[in-house]
């Protein structure tokens, strides 16, 4: 598995992560407890590539993991507000 599919996984069973003084750091705030035998393999990927994924929380959206901005705005998620921002973007072709 690469490196930033494990983060996107981790993202979604409610680990938030952060790249602060060139460290990664993740916190699990989902509900409950997570299930270890899933988690460990994942997190175990996230250690051994830190270099990888401090690149990837740099460069991906962490409420839907897409990788598509327009400066700070990630296209899938604020959508509707860089149409509001940038009229063009909603002409098709």
């Amino acid at each position: 598995m690469r490196p930033g599919e494990a983060v996107i996984n981790l993202s979604r069973m409610g680990f938030k992560f952060e790249v602060a003084d060139g460290k990664v750091r993740y916190r699990y705030e989902g509900p409950g407890e997570p299930d270890p035998g899933q988690i460990v393999p994942l997190l175990e990927v996230v250690k051994a590539h830190r270099d990888e994924v401090a690149f990837f929380l740099k460069c991906h959206c962490p409420r839907c993991g897409g990788v598509c901005f327009i400066g700070k705005w990630c296209m899938a998620c604020d959508w509707e507000q860089l149409i509001e921002i940038y009229p063009g973007l909603e002409r098709r072709h």
